[in-house]
This record gives C-alpha cells, sequence and structure tokens, in this order.
C-alpha cells in the first residue's frame, strides 16, 4: 500500500483538473425563470439561445402551465412568418421536454392564438456530437440531467490509503 503514496499527488491532480467537467447531457430551461410564455420584450427568447450552448444529446425543458400554450417545431419560413404551416405539434400541455436528437438549426413556436406574433418563438442552433463528450459548465442556467458522485469519490479516495 505504500507504494501508492508517492503517487497520490499526481493521481489527485488529475481528478482535480476534471472536477469541472460533466459527461452528461444537460437540461436546459427555456427561458429560465421566465419560463415558456409571452416574453417581457420581442428579443427575449433570440438573447437566452445566444447565452446557451446546445449540444446534441442536451434536452430543452419547456415551462408552461398546462393548456396556456404549446410547442411545436416549424420550418423556418413558419417561424420567421408565424405560421402553422408544416408545424409539428411535439408538445400539447406543458411542462415537457424536447430531446436536441441531431445537429443544425431547430425553430419552435406556440401555436396558440397571438403567442407567435408576440414573440413567443424559439430558434436555436444545435451542436453536432464532439469526439470529447465531456463539457464545461459555460452557464449557471445550464444543469445537468442526472447527479455525478465524482465529489463523494474524491473525499472518499484518500482513505483508502
Amino acid at each position: 500500500m505504500t507504494a501508492f503514496i508517492p503517487n497520490m499527488p499526481i493521481l489527485m491532480a488529475i481528478l482535480v483538473t476534471t472536477m469541472g467537467f460533466q459527461c452528461l447531457a444537460r437540461e436546459h430551461v427555456v427561458g429560465d425563470h421566465d419560463g415558456w410564455s409571452h416574453p417581457r420584450y420581442p428579443e427575449f427568447y433570440a438573447e437566452w439561445a445566444s447565452l446557451h450552448t446546445l449540444n446534441v444529446g442536451d434536452t430543452l425543458y419547456f415551462n408552461f402551465s398546462k393548456e396556456t400554450h404549446d410547442v411545436a417545431e416549424v420550418p423556418q419560413v413558419a417561424y420567421d412568418q408565424c405560421h402553422t404551416k408544416g408545424a409539428n405539434i411535439i408538445l400539447k400541455s406543458g411542462p415537457g421536454t424536447v430531446r436536441l436528437t441531431g445537429g443544425g438549426a431547430y425553430h419552435y413556436i406556440s401555436t396558440h392564438k397571438g403567442d407567435c406574433d408576440m414573440h413567443q418563438k424559439l430558434a436555436i442552433y444545435v451542436h453536432p456530437k464532439t469526439r470529447n463528450p465531456c463539457v464545461f459548465f459555460e452557464s449557471k442556467n445550464d444543469k445537468p440531467k442526472k447527479e455525478t458522485k465524482t465529489s463523494f469519490f474524491l473525499l472518499c479516495l484518500p482513505s483508502l490509503w
């Protein structure tokens, strides 16, 4: 057992440098505390999207009251013009989660009367999977989907020696 003690500082340095990383998909709460509703100002959801890095495997959590809104994925033309042609309603009542399964641009609107015209719409870009599935937390609002036991492991590891 004493042979491992000289290697302890190296092992601890490696573990500490990886503590800030999570190798799990993240759940992004659309609109953060405001949720999926009529935004406070027209650029609200565009600003929200610009503050979040979305990757394949992440999820969008649309927080809205049951029957007040919905979430439909639409082509960009429908998004730009606020019409429902080509709309694929993916959440009829909320709250609900949408898994981001592919890279590229996605457009979401609420199809309830007047919602899109009041700027309740979201355009996002999803980054394709990379070779390294670990990502650093970039926003305090990005949460891992599952808790990890990294800190427990780091606290208990020294007691093994």
